[in-house]
């Protein structure tokens, strides 16, 4: 059985790329165990998170107390049990499956099988806060009332990911359950005179000049006069070499690099000519994430799927590396996305901040720490 470091106890279901495990695990938690069935985001969960059992299979087939005895983990050891639902049939953005008949938004419920097998001192559900509109909000109630059943105190934070820390503005959803006194939503750090939100230079521009098409994986860092705090940061594992991995550009047809050249920054695809455009059925339905060139001194919008937000370099006509994506998101430069270039590309849009998942965690780890909870197991024997 793989070694863990001290400290409380989580368990990621759909845990991806690791985005969330990663922020709980600089918040100061253990991943005992993670399930992932899809095999690239597999094999980048197992590469950065070598200590976690990790178990490729589909939830719904998993029977949860024989996976956890499977693993070696005892049920009075798990303090939290997170997890990233998938989040395509909730966004606000997905205009033909967001819907209650989209099978994969019925998810949850093996969530809250694994809620009610495990009894974990803490739940934490992540979602886009596209989820609060879908269907009235159906999925979030259902959660929060079959969770209170079981004797968790309930809340929900719709957090800004540039609040925390991530060079990007990013909401997204927690639904937090506790046995004891429900957490309040963490306290911002960024966005004030004090300290402004970290922008897109303070995050990319030491990252190597790129042209599309790039699938050279490691390169030297840019030189630059000066390393930003966040920089620093992000280089902390990875800089002695001086080289950095994930340099991988998706490869754009003349046609698109031409409409790229009309793009300025904070601008999108309405500045492109509509004699361009005509290899859309409908251009007025398209987001204002597409083909938007990011701007340098202020957070990027949403890293989303590459072909259909097409986000543009500030200065370099083309999209973003695989490297660059990440670092919007938090994740340092020492971690590695595995598989082909579309793959990596999804593992990093799909994935939570690691910040902002390190924001969430520190309050529940605050939670657990006054709790003073009676175990798994004693809970189970008084219901």
């Amino acid at each position: 059985m793989p070694q863990r470091n001290a400290g409380p106890v989580a368990i990621d279901l759909f845990a991806g790329a690791g985005g969330l495990s990663l922020g709980f695990e600089l918040a100061g938690f253990s991943i005992a165990l993670a399930l992932e069935k899809a095999s690239g985001a597999a094999a980048t969960y197992r590469r950065n998170h070598p200590d976690a059992v990790l178990v490729e299979e589909d939830i719904r087939d998993i029977e949860p107390a024989r996976c956890l005895a499977d693993a070696g983990i005892n049920l009075d050891d798990v303090d939290a049990l997170v997890c990233g639902l998938p989040c395509q049939g909730f966004s606000e953005s997905n205009r033909r499956t967001r819907n209650m008949d989209n099978p994969r938004n019925h998810l949850y419920a093996d969530v809250l099988r694994f809620v009610a097998a495990l009894r974990p001192k803490c739940v934490i559900v992540e979602n886009v806060a596209g989820m609060r509109t879908m269907a009235g909000g159906a999925v979030i109630h259902r959660i929060v009332e079959a969770c209170e059943r079981q004797g968790y105190a309930m809340a929900t934070f719709e957090l800004n990911a540039a609040d925390f820390g991530v060079p990007q503005f990013r909401r997204r959803l927690f639904i937090v359950g506790i046995r004891g006194p429900a957490l309040t939503s963490p306290e911002p750090t960024h966005g004030t005179p004090s300290n402004p939100y970290v922008t897109v230079r303070q995050a990319i521009h030491d990252l190597p000049v790129l042209r599309t098409g790039c699938d050279v994986d490691r390169l030297r860092y840019r030189r630059v006069s000066e390393l930003s705090s966040y920089q620093k940061r992000m280089r902390a594992e990875s800089s002695r070499d001086q080289l950095v991995s994930g340099n991988w550009v998706t490869k754009n047809s003349p046609d698109v690099l031409e409409r790229f050249r009309y793009v300025g920054r904070g601008q999108n695809w309405e500045v492109i000519p509509a004699h361009l455009m005509l290899n859309l059925r409908n251009p007025s339905l398209c987001h204002t994430g597409y083909y938007y060139r990011l701007q340098w001194d202020e957070p990027s919008k949403v890293v989303g799927n590459f072909r259909k937000n097409m986000l543009i370099h500030p200065s370099q006509n083309r999209t973003l590396s695989v490297r660059e994506a990440a670092r919007l998101q938090s994740f340092p430069d020492n971690y590695e996305f595995l598989g082909a270039k579309q793959v990596r590309q999804q593992q990093v849009a799909d994935a939570v901040p690691p910040l902002l998942a390190k924001a969430v965690a520190n309050v529940v780890i605050r939670g657990l720490g006054q709790s003073r909870l009676p175990t798994s197991s004693a809970l189970a024997r008084s219901a």
